[in-house]
């Protein structure tokens, strides 16, 4: 454990660095870095930080806080105990939600069921270009899948289907509950690929 700590701080306090994380995001990094050590060993640390690196290269500069960094990697690093299907299927659904977001928000038209047409960057607005996104980043993903003794079926549809139940918690129920944010839907998106990954 002490190993993977070691590693989980070099990580956080590397990011926060770098400008990507808050000191609280850095540290909640850290915490994620060492479970991922502890309970998949050294690789899944470094498909985490390979996916947290991608994500702010890909993204807008945003320093994610602790409650963002915890929404998107806790049910993967904790899917660890079901196998690697089920933590590609989390990271799937993370990066597939990601990308749709940051390119359908350049889309020239969004659309919502409960509006019609709206403008891009819209609250779970739907684009033809971020919904291709969504899916060549759950491709992506799932094409690690045999490198780590998983199959690609499952954590192709974890990231599709984890990144759509973000669409439907955002529209359901960000919107509805008051206590319900952002940072709860992306749990919901994370925890749903994880689940079905784990089928893999």
């Amino acid at each position: 454990m002490i190993p993977g700590l070691a590693l989980g701080v070099l990580a956080g306090w590397a990011l926060f660095r770098l400008g990507w994380l808050t000191p609280g995001g850095g540290a909640a990094a850290a915490l994620l870095g060492a479970l991922a050590v502890a309970l998949g060993g050294f690789w899944a640390a470094l498909w985490l930080l390979a996916f947290v690196a991608a994500g702010n290269m890909l993204g807008r500069p945003v320093r994610r806080t602790a409650a963002q960094v915890l929404a998107n990697g806790l049910a993967p690093v904790l899917g660890l105990w079901l196998g690697p299907g089920a933590f590609l299927g989390g990271l799937a659904a993370a990066a597939a939600d990601t990308l749709a977001g940051e390119i359908g928000a350049r889309a020239p038209y969004a659309w919502r069921p409960d509006r019609g047409r709206v403008a891009p960057g819209t609250n779970a607005a739907v684009s033809l270009q971020g919904s291709l996104a969504l899916v060549l980043a759950a491709l992506a993903t799932s094409a690690t899948a045999p490198l780590l003794g998983a199959r690609p079926g499952p954590v192709l549809a974890g990231g599709v289907a984890g990144a759509v139940a973000d669409t439907l918690a955002g529209l359901a129920l960000e919107e509805r509950l008051g206590f319900w944010n952002n940072d709860l839907t992306n749990l919901a998106c994370t925890l749903t690929g994880t689940l079905i990954g784990a089928l893999g």
